[in-house]
C-alpha cells in the first residue's frame, strides 16, 4: 500500500466512518422523536435493518479483506442495493409520516457518505480501480482474501463497537419498538 492509500484508508477510519455511524444515530433518534412505531412502524424499519446490513457486509469486507477488483466490485454492488432500498424506503415512509427537514438533511449525509466512501477507495486503490474498467497497468485481481497486513485490532475494535453501539442496537431497538406496537387499523395518511 502506497502512502496516499494508507493516508485515504486513514480518512475513511477516522473520520468518514464516524460520520457516519453519528448520522445514522441522528436517523434513530428522529425516528423516536417521530414515533415511526404510530405511523410508518415495523415495515419501515425493516427497511432500515436492511440498509444496515447491506452496508455492514461491505465495511466487514473492506475491514477483513484485501482490497482488490472483487471487494470495489462488491462495495459497489452493496451502495447500489442501499440506494433502491433507500429510495423504497422513503417512498413506503413518505406516503406514512411528515418526514420532517432535519432527518432529510440527516439522510442526505446517509446516502453521500457511502458514495464518497467508495470514491476514496477507488482513489486509494486507483490501480484495481482503472484495472475493471482494463485500463492502467494493472490487471484485475478477482481473488477475495484477508489483507496483508491486516487492518489494526484496535481500529477494528473500534469501528464494531462504534457501528453496534450508534448504529445496530439502536435501529434493533426501533425495530422491537415498531413491532411491539402494532395499530388496530392502519393509519390513513401522513401523521405528525
Amino acid at each position: 500500500m502506497d502512502a496516499t492509500a494508507h493516508l485515504l484508508e486513514r480518512l475513511l477510519l477516522g473520520a468518514l466512518l464516524p460520520v457516519w455511524m453519528l448520522a445514522g444515530f441522528a436517523d434513530w433518534a428522529c425516528h423516536r422523536r417521530e414515533r415511526i412505531e404510530s405511523s410508518a412502524g415495523w415495515k419501515e424499519s425493516a427497511l432500515h435493518l436492511l440498509m444496515i446490513g447491506e452496508l455492514g457486509v461491505a465495511v466487514l469486507l473492506l475491514l477483513w479483506c484485501e482490497v482488490t477488483a472483487t471487494v470495489l466490485l462488491l462495495a459497489l454492488a452493496a451502495c447500489v442495493l442501499h440506494e433502491i432500498t433507500l429510495w423504497v424506503d422513503l417512498t413506503y415512509a413518505s406516503a406514512r409520516r411528515v418526514i420532517p427537514p432535519i432527518e432529510q438533511w440527516v439522510h442526505g449525509l446517509q446516502m453521500g457518505l457511502p458514495w464518497l466512501a467508495l470514491l476514496t477507495l477507488c482513489i486509494a486503490y486507483r490501480g484495481q480501480s482503472l484495472a475493471i474498467l482494463g485500463l492502467g497497468p494493472e490487471t484485475a485481481d478477482w481473488a477475495l482474501r484477508l489483507r496483508d497486513p491486516p487492518v489494526p485490532t484496535a481500529a477494528k475494535a473500534a469501528v464494531l463497537v462504534g457501528a453496534a453501539m450508534l448504529v445496530l442496537l439502536p435501529f434493533l431497538q426501533e425495530f422491537q419498538r415498531c413491532r411491539a406496537l402494532r395499530p388496530a387499523s392502519p393509519p390513513s395518511g401522513r401523521t405528525r
